[in-house]
C-alpha cells in the first residue's frame, strides 16, 4: 500500500523555504569554528577567549531559542522567522567588522538569538505543513539542511585555503540571509493549521509554565528537556572537538578534517532515514537503536586507530548523533499542542543548548589534565545513556489530542 505524500502539493514550497533555511542556518552555526585559529592568531586571543567567542552563539541560540518559541505562538512563526534570518544576516555581516573580543562576544551572542529564534518556528512550520503520519519525514528533510549547509561551507573554505580572507565567510553568512529575506516576506506561509487553532482560541493565552507544565505536562516537559540536554553534551562535543581529538589520536588536520566531513555526511543521511522510520510508528525502537548506535560509535572513535576504520565509524556517529538528535525535534512538535507548540519546543530547544555549553568546556577541562582522545570519547557515554533513557520513557506517555 502506498504512503502518502509527505507533504500536499501546496505545501511543497514552504518545506523547500524551511529546508534552505536550515541550510544558511548549518552554515552560520559552524562558521566560526571553521575560522576560529586565524582570528586568535590575528588579534592575540588565546584558548579562553576564543572559547568564550564559541560559546556566545551557544548562550544566544539559547536566550533566542526560548523567546522565539514564546514569540511564535504569540504573534505567528512567519514573522519570527522573518525577524530572525534579518537578525542573522545583519550580525553576521557585523562580525567581520569586530575587532575586539568585547565586540566578537556581542555579535556574536546576536548571531545566535537570531539563529535559535528561527529554529522551534521553522520546526513547527515543518511539522504543521505535513500530512497526517508524515511529520517526522518533513521536519528530517528540512532539518537534514543544518548538517549539509555546514559541510558545503567547510569544503568551500578548505578549497580555499590560503586564498579566502576570513571576514568572506561572515559575508557569506550575512548575505545569504539577507538574499533568503524577500523570499521569505512574499513566499513563507503561516501554517494553515495554526492559524485555524488561533481563530478558534477562546480567552487568554495561557501563561509560559502553564504550556510547558500544565495539563498534565509536566513529566513530560521535563523528560523533554533530559533528552535534549544530555544529547546536546554529545552532539556539540562531536561538532566543536572531533577534528581536534583526531589530531590528537595522531591523524594529520586533513585526515580530521576528511572525518568530519564524512561525519556530517552521515549526520545528513540520518536525518532522513531515522525521520522516515519514526513516521512507520516505531519510535521507541528508533529511539533504542539509535542511543546503542551513539554509545557503539562514541566506544568505536575511542578504540579504532586506522583512518578508514575512523572514517566508518564518524560516518555512523553523525547517521545516529545527528539523527537522534533529529528525532528528539520531530517529539516535541507532537507532545505539545498546537498553539503552545512553538513554545515547548523552543524551550526544549533552549535547556539542549545548556548541554551545548557542558560538552565542549567538559571536553576541554578533560583534555586540559592529561585525558587521552579515547577517554574524553568515553566520557561521554553516560550522557549518551542518559538521554536515551529520558527519550524512551517520553515515549511510553501519551499524545495529546490536536
Amino acid at each position: 500500500m502506498m504512503r502518502p505524500a509527505i507533504v500536499s502539493l501546496g505545501t511543497v514550497p514552504t518545506l523547500g523555504l524551511c529546508f534552505v533555511a536550515c541550510l544558511i542556518e548549518g552554515a552560520d552555526i559552524v562558521s566560526m569554528g571553521l575560522v576560529a585559529p586565524v582570528i586568535a592568531r590575528q588579534f592575540g586571543f588565546g584558548p579562553a577567549e576564543m572559547g568564550y567567542v564559541l560559546t556566545a552563539a551557544i548562550v544566544g541560540l539559547m536566550v533566542g531559542a526560548a523567546t522565539g518559541g514564546m514569540l511564535g505562538d504569540r504573534w505567528g512563526r512567519r514573522v519570527v522567522v522573518i525577524v530572525a534570518f534579518a537578525v542573522l544576516g545583519l550580525c553576521s555581516i557585523l562580525t567581520a567588522h569586530a575587532d575586539s573580543l568585547t565586540g566578537f562576544l556581542l555579535v556574536r551572542f546576536l548571531c545566535g538569538i537570531g539563529l535559535g529564534a528561527a529554529l522551534p518556528n521553522l520546526i513547527a512550520i515543518a511539522a504543521e505543513a505535513a500530512r497526517p503520519g508524515r511529520r517526522a519525514t518533513a521536519i528530517g528533510l528540512m532539518f537534514a539542511g543544518q548538517p549539509a549547509g555546514g559541510s558545503l561551507l567547510g569544503l568551500f573554505v578548505a578549497s580555499r585555503a590560503g586564498v579566502l580572507d576570513w571576514t568572506s565567510v561572515f559575508y557569506i553568512g550575512g548575505v545569504l540571509p539577507l538574499l533568503l529575506l524577500p523570499v521569505l516576506i512574499l513566499a513563507l506561509p503561516e501554517p494553515e493549521a495554526f492559524r485555524d487553532a488561533r481563530s478558534k482560541q477562546t480567552g487568554p493565552r495561557a501563561p509560559t509554565l502553564v504550556a510547558l507544565f500544565g495539563e498534565g505536562r509536566a513529566a513530560m516537559t521535563l523528560l523533554m528537556w533530559a533528552s535534549y540536554g544530555f544529547t546536546q553534551v554529545v552532539v556539540y562535543l562531536i561538532n566543536n572537538w572531533l577534528p581536534t581529538l583526531m589530531v590528537a589520536k595522531g591523524f594529520s588536520a586533513q585526515q580530521a578534517g576528511a572525518i568530519s566531513s564524512f561525519e556530517n555526511a552521515g549526520a545528513v543521511a540520518g536525518c532522513i532515514v531515522l525521520a522516515m522510520a519514526t513516521d512507520r510508528g516505531r519510535v521507541r525502537p528508533v529511539l533504542m537503536v539509535t542511543y546503542v548506535g551513539i554509545v557503539a560509535g562514541l566506544f568505536g572513535l575511542a578504540m579504532a586507530q586506522s583512518f578508514w576504520p575512523v572514517v566508518a565509524i564518524g560516518i555512523a556517529v553523525g547517521f545516529f548523533v545527528i539523527g537522534g538528535q533529529l528525532i528528539l525535534y520531530t517529539l516535541a512538535p507532537s507532545y505539545y499542542p498546537i498553539l503552545v507548540r512553538a513554545t515547548g519546543t523552543g524551550a526544549a530547544v533552549s535547556v539542549g543548548r545548556l548541554g551545548g555549553i557542558f560538552g565542549p568546556l567538559a571536553a576541554g577541562k578533560l583534555m586540559a589534565i592529561g585525558l587521552a582522545p579515547a577517554g574524553v570519547l568515553i566520557a561521554a557515554v553516560p550522557c549518551a545513556l542518559l538521554a536515551g533513557l529520558a527519550a524512551v520513557s517520553l515515549t511510553l506517555r501519551p499524545l495529546p489530542a490536536e
